[in-house]
């Protein structure tokens, strides 16, 4: 007998509180379909040109966590089916020596280090307004620890405009924020940027547990009892929207931010929109 269709909400499954679980088949069946990348050994592998369309062109840009478990095969995925020509690692250097990026022949890899040493997390900063206020100002910090790889990440869409993947250990806060520019910049409207954000709720379920125990090997005196911890360990779209208003208060929008704090001028703007959108 032919197996019913499974029918979800993919917009409430995005709410789901981060301590539920949600169903193993629902799960993998997203996880299999656009605009998740469904490649052996990547979390949360996402074409962001997909649910951006027709603001950024599939095929262009792709977001991920960590990529330090990969067979062959699946580096081969990377380098033939999506034909990436570029690795942007946003992690910090202890994450790389401990965990390094892969490498693959006709892949440029690039990691950028950033003089600005991030401030320590405070979960006590996470309690109020359900974590949104703790995110907004850390996702402020790494707008600006991470303009080295901001800007490598547009120069390249400048200069090569070839396929490109950026990401981090899960694929949410720093990796976040560069998906947030780049959509912002291309005039993606704030809703579908917390919705692609918001989608790392879906790609980290199969994870939550391994990611914890990442979490907590750096802060071993964590857990879901501190007082913060829950609100840090959360994914909602309301912590991006909250981010994208400060960035409009602040820089006066993303364009504002890529001229003013990275330094790209009206031509060159409008060369990497061009390339975002071109087909």
């Amino acid at each position: 007998m032919a197996t019913e269709p499974l029918h979800y909400d993919l917009k409430k499954l995005v709410e789901t509180d981060i301590t539920d679980v949600i169903d193993a088949s629902t799960i993998n069946t997203i996880l299999s379909k656009p605009p998740f990348i469904p490649i052996p050994g990547i979390v949360n592998l996402r074409d962001i040109g997909i649910d951006a369309s027709p603001y950024i062109r599939p095929d262009l840009i792709f977001r991920s966590g960590g990529l330090n478990a990969l067979s062959d095969s699946s580096k081969a995925q990377l380098k033939d089916e999506l034909d990436i020509k570029l690795i942007l690692d946003l992690r910090s250097d202890r994450e790389i020596a401990r965990s390094p990026d892969p490498v693959i022949e006709g892949v440029k890899n690039l990691h950028l280090t950033s003089t600005i040493v991030p401030s320590p997390i405070n979960l006590e900063e996470f309690i109020v307004n359900g974590g949104k206020d703790g995110y907004v100002k850390m996702y402020g910090e790494i707008l600006e620890i991470h303009k080295p790889s901001i800007r490598a990440a547009l120069e390249w869409l400048r200069d090569e405009g070839t396929p490109l993947l950026f990401h981090c250990t899960a694929g949410k806060d720093r990796t976040g924020v560069l998906a947030a520019v780049i959509l912002g910049l291309a005039g993606t409207p704030n809703n579908i940027i917390a919705h692609n954000y918001a989608l790392t709720r879906l790609a980290i379920e199969p994870h939550r547990e391994a990611l914890t125990a990442t979490l907590r090997m750096w802060h071993k005196d964590w857990s879901y009892d501190t007082p913060g911890m829950k609100e840090f360990s959360e994914v909602k779209a309301s912590f991006m929207l909250g981010a994208l208003g400060m960035v409009k208060q602040k820089y006066g929008g993303m364009e504002g931010y890529v001229k003013n704090r990275l330094g790209f001028s009206e031509e060159e703007v409008q060369k990497i929109k061009k390339v975002l959108k071109s087909e």
